[in-house]
């Protein structure tokens, strides 16, 4: 095939196809080890089996939470896109219309993924195996892996929050992912405590180099006050260091 008549661009998009693929397939290879790591380890620290009811609820949370990460997400997002197709509508001239129609197309397929995507993965959840493990070396929760050291993971933190009268005691996992050359995005991992599990879950802090303080031991049972982003507005948990929309980190 001659170069110019379309061989450099197959050339290039089959190169890029390989490296591809190869990345690919490379974090599926360390995930899997991961995977293997954490569940042949003879230091487990907790295989916690939940019922099927309060699994439900988990993920009945976490859906309404990712809802709403994604709407002020889909907010920003379309607010630019907006501004965007409206410059171009004014000062694009016959170019402008078809730029300012991509972006129509571009806002909608987002839009599409942004409602779509909570409902795949509350399914997921649903008929993911309903247990955790925790080891020193990551965690696995409802099916999927979360090592503490990675590629691309680190844990940066974990931490014990005790129940409310609507929510069961909480390990939250804080970790850093990279997502760039040089930039790194916070996000959580919360796994539910079953009942008669809360001195191993607070032990389990202790020996992940978190903090466990006496008023969560022995204290008296408290509510606490929900907490939000200055920054974009979106919930957080009590004990969160960023927040897990927008990145900026809470004081």
């Amino acid at each position: 095939m001659d170069g110019m008549s379309g061989g450099y661009a197959v050339m290039f998009l089959s190169f890029f196809l390989i490296i591809c693929s190869f990345a690919v397939a490379f974090l599926f290879f360390t995930r899997a080890m991961a995977i293997d790591d954490i569940l042949g380890r003879k230091d487990l620290l907790a295989h916690w089996v939940y019922p099927t009811e309060e699994t439900q609820t988990s993920a009945e949370r976490e859906y309404a939470n990712y809802q709403e990460s994604n709407r002020a997400m889909l907010f920003v997002i379309g607010g630019f896109l907006l501004i965007g197709m409206i410059l171009m509508l004014l000062f694009g001239g016959e170019g402008g219309v078809l730029t300012a129609g991509i972006l129509f197309v571009v806002l909608i397929i987002i839009a599409i993924i942004l409602v779509v995507a909570p409902k795949l993965e509350l399914k997921r959840a649903l008929n993911a195996p309903q247990d955790a493990y925790i080891t020193g070396t990551g965690i696995i929760y409802e099916g999927a892996v979360y090592p503490f050291h990675s590629f691309l993971m680190r844990m940066d933190g974990v931490s014990f929050v005790k129940g409310t009268p609507n929510r069961p005691p909480m390990l939250d996992f804080s970790f850093l992912q990279l997502v760039g050359l040089f930039i790194l995005r916070p996000f959580g991992i919360s796994v539910p405590v079953p009942a008669g599990e809360v001195k191993t879950a607070q032990e389990i802090v202790r020996k992940l180099g978190g903090s466990v303080g006496e008023e969560e031991i022995s204290g008296p049972e408290t509510t606490k006050l929900p907490l939000y982003c200055l920054s974009c507005g979106v919930s957080l948990q009590p004990v969160a260091k960023f927040c897990r929309l927008c990145g900026k980190k809470i004081s």
